[in-house]
């Protein structure tokens, strides 16, 4: 393992837009050309994810203040937690694959409380860990707010579609501020996932060369 470097890849998107499928496929290539693959999702079982659950699902009252607060703490755990931190596995040379990393919270609270608050709220978790890809999964802006409610009914902030229309068209523009700095796929969601894992793949595969000694 002493030759291989870790990667860190984020997958960004519209709940319900079929990313959990795609890390599992990406993880399942990623092994299969010989690689140790560490999935990861927040928010964490640890009481501040807990909490952060329950406020989303309106079980704690809280203000948006507070939520985007829960969600910074939540985050750096999720970093530095010494269980399954995501820095952690990086330093172990250990590929890691996340759904969510530091946008979603942008997207989420930039809606509802100012957006340079909670980029400032969240560098101490930036500057620990900087993603090689980030996968943009955009979805029809038509059928999406119906996958979202099939799939995580009363956990999210989403109202109503004018709600999911600002928070789909805040990621476009964080995605535009960010460009000159990341490294951003774009994925269309209208294509079947088998399509998009392929198109994914064909981009990314790059990362994974195997550069270990003594193997082809």
């Amino acid at each position: 393992m002493d030759n291989v470097k870790g990667h860190f890849i984020v997958f960004e998107g519209i709940d319900g837009s079929g990313k959990t499928t795609q890390i599992n496929l990406l993880k399942r290539r990623i092994e299969e050309n010989h690689f140790i693959c560490h999935t990861t999702k927040e928010p964490t079982g640890r009481p501040v994810g807990c909490l952060l659950r329950q406020c989303l699902a309106g079980r704690v009252k809280t203000d948006e203040l507070t939520l985007a607060a829960l969600f910074a703490a939540d985050r750096l755990d999720h970093i530095l937690n010494d269980d399954d931190g995501l820095l952690k596995k990086l330093e172990e040379g250990i590929s890691v694959i996340s759904d969510r990393y530091i946008l979603s919270t942008y997207a989420y609270q930039s809606v509802r409380v100012p957006f340079d608050w909670v980029k400032d709220l969240n560098s101490m978790a930036a500057g620990k860990i900087h993603p090689d890809c980030h996968i943009f999964i955009d979805t029809d802006p038509d059928t999406a707010l119906e996958r979202i409610s099939k799939g995580r009914p009363g956990t999210e902030l989403f109202e109503n579609k004018k709600r999911l229309t600002e928070v789909r068209k805040r990621y476009f523009e964080l995605f535009e501020e960010l460009k000159d700095t990341e490294n951003i796929i774009i994925a269309d969601g209208t294509k079947s996932i088998g399509g998009i894992s392929d198109y994914i793949w064909e981009n990314i595969s790059g990362y994974f060369i195997n550069t270990r000694e003594g193997e082809t």
